[in-house]
């Protein structure tokens, strides 16, 4: 299933959201209950936050709003074990990593996104079928001293 369209989650009504990965993450199988919150204001940045005893947050984003024209595609038996019948059952969250305490070089995991089915808030990561497409480390933000400047969204993180 090709979904070439997201939508960010609308926190709204309410200032988190429990999201249920039964397979965990890639190398943290051991983590499956996370709380999705709003990163005050860095929007369209939200924090994806590991539920219990270990404390692990990541920074996530609709792919949609930081990179024009990214459509991934799921492989079937993705599709299968989340239930998505449509694109719109699903929410695609891609994982950021800030490489610096100043967020000087900033990048987003385009690979292997969290997909959510909306209606039962039960997502997997999973490794696109099109991931050859994408890199694991696309670059968002880069003002390092190196004197090179790039943004994909036009603004600051």
């Amino acid at each position: 299933m090709r979904i070439s369209r997201t939508t960010q989650v609308d926190l709204g009504r309410r200032d988190k959201l429990a999201l249920h990965l039964p397979f965990g993450m890639i190398g943290l199988r051991h983590l499956t209950h996370f709380e999705l919150e709003p990163a005050e204001e860095s929007m369209p940045f939200q924090v994806l936050r590991a539920m219990g005893g270990e404390v692990v947050e990541f920074v996530v984003a609709d792919p949609s709003v930081l990179l024009e024209g990214y459509s991934c595609v799921l492989r079937d038996e993705d599709v299968d074990s989340l239930r998505i019948e449509s694109e719109e059952d699903a929410l695609v969250l891609n994982v950021v990593a800030i490489h610096s305490h100043d967020p000087q070089y900033v990048t987003v995991n385009l690979v292997g996104p969290i997909v959510v089915n909306r209606s039962t808030l039960i997502g997997q990561q999973v490794i696109l079928a099109n991931s050859a497409d994408f890199s694991t480390e696309h670059v968002i933000v880069d003002q390092r001293a190196s004197g090179s400047v790039s943004t994909d969204t036009g603004s600051s993180v």
